[in-house]
């Protein structure tokens, strides 16, 4: 079924009850994209105290290389956000 199948089957459905779902939608939206930031942000803070318990057992050639996946990782989005 097509995007505008579908779309067209929502809207006759929904003249049927006399309800709009345009805010319905626009809200399932928003409450999607807040879930799937709060996982990022979930993520990002568990890899980072994962990342810091390793930190004093690593060795200084693994070290090294972190740092400069970091540092290539950081140059990388300087050069694409512009």
């Amino acid at each position: 079924m097509s995007l505008q199948n579908l779309a067209n089957v929502t809207s006759q459905l929904a003249g049927l009850f006399h309800f709009n779902a345009s805010p319905l939608a626009t809200g399932l939206i928003v409450i999607g994209l807040a879930i799937v930031f709060m996982v990022l942000i979930g993520a990002i803070i568990y890899g980072l105290v994962k990342a810091f318990k390793e930190l004093p057992n690593m060795p200084f050639r693994t070290f090294v290389m972190l740092m400069l996946v970091l540092a290539i990782f950081l140059i990388i989005i300087g050069i694409l956000i512009p």
